[in-house]
């Protein structure tokens, strides 16, 4: 469960009376810490946009005219509330026409302070306000699960069933052993192990332009798109098997390049976004094959890659199960 941080309420009010009545009632607010000021001028803007926040300013005629600290507070805090209280009359107008011009007050509240309904109005707000700050955290979850442009794809596209055709070089990595790594450690070890390689391994491939599809056991299934894709997907595979914890947990990684099928796949009570088609077989059969340490690609793809990596590189003709030829390829070994 989503432990939320409470809205902060400033309280701005330069005669101690009002500030204190302000105080005692709006401190009893569910979900907010209030802090108060005698004047705007001691407020340290940066601090507004720490956490959601609700700027209440009880306005005097005899004050200074708050107009340019209302504007700072939007460019800093643009998602903060902005409450004001001013008198009736002229002083009410100016507000008003101040904010036509630049729309930095959500509500003028005029004297006498009606405690109750400014109290009301404020709780709303303030419910509402950490209901979207949990939506923003919900959706920081999901971006932690699903790169965006996987989420563009399900947004543009929620149906279960539609595919788009793309070129794009899919990747598989696979940990080697990973079965005898689970007899010799504890369960609670290994898994800790594997999910530090992954996260080092999605690292890495989001630092080259690509999108982790998902995590496949053992491993993860990328793809990369662009005309550079085969270069960056290759130059992704060297840097995972250069990095630390490749050396310390090898894997295997197998690389295809063409055709992809992507789109939401499952039923109306469970759905995923997923790659399809030959090239992901390909791929994910060459990363069968590639021993540890070992980058397995298609000729096809070093081709394009137009990089010279200055290591091993044997050519070969792999069989390989559900395609009926052998498949040109290369063995990277760094």
């Amino acid at each position: 469960m989503v432990t939320l941080p409470s809205v902060k309420l400033w309280i701005v009010d330069s005669g101690a009376y009002t500030r204190s009545l302000l105080l005692d009632r709006l401190s009893l607010l569910a979900g907010c810490s209030v802090h108060e000021y005698a004047a705007w001028t001691t407020i340290e803007l940066g601090s507004l946009n720490e956490a959601p926040s609700v700027l209440l300013l009880n306005h005097y005629v005899n004050d200074a005219p708050p107009f340019d600290f209302l504007q700072q507070v939007k460019r800093v805090a643009p998602y903060s509330l902005v409450v004001v209280i001013g008198s009736p009359g002229a002083p009410h107008r100016a507000l008003e026409e101040f904010n036509k011009a630049h729309a930095c007050i959500d509500m003028i509240f005029d004297k006498p302070i009606d405690l109750e309904k400014l109290g009301g109005y404020l709780s709303e707000r303030i419910v509402l306000l950490r209901k979207q700050q949990l939506l923003n955290q919900e959706h920081l979850d999901l971006l932690r699960f699903l790169p965006s442009a996987a989420l563009q794809r399900i947004f543009s596209q929620p149906s279960p069933g539609k595919a788009e055709l793309f070129d794009m070089t899919v990747m598989f990595t696979d940990i080697r052993d990973s079965t005898q790594l689970i007899v010799r450690e504890s369960a609670r070890h290994y898994f800790a192990k594997l999910n530090r390689v992954l996260a080092s391994q999605a690292r890495l491939i989001r630092l080259y332009e690509g999108m982790v599809v998902k995590t496949t056991g053992d491993g993860l299934l990328a793809v990369f798109e662009g005309a550079a894709r085969c270069h960056l997907a290759l130059k992704c595979a060297h840097a995972i098997q250069s990095s630390f914890e490749a050396q310390s947990t090898p894997v295997g990684i197998g690389i295809s390049d063409g055709l992809v099928l992507t789109g939401i796949l499952g039923t109306t009570e469970h759905l995923h976004f997923d790659v399809i088609g030959s090239h992901v077989h390909l791929a994910a059969r060459l990363c069968s094959q590639a021993v540890a340490g070992e980058i397995l690609a298609t000729c096809d793809v070093a081709t394009k890659a137009r990089f010279n990596f200055q290591t091993q590189a044997t050519p070969d003709s792999i069989v390989v199960r559900g395609f009926a030829e052998a498949v040109p390829c290369i063995h990277i070994k760094i």
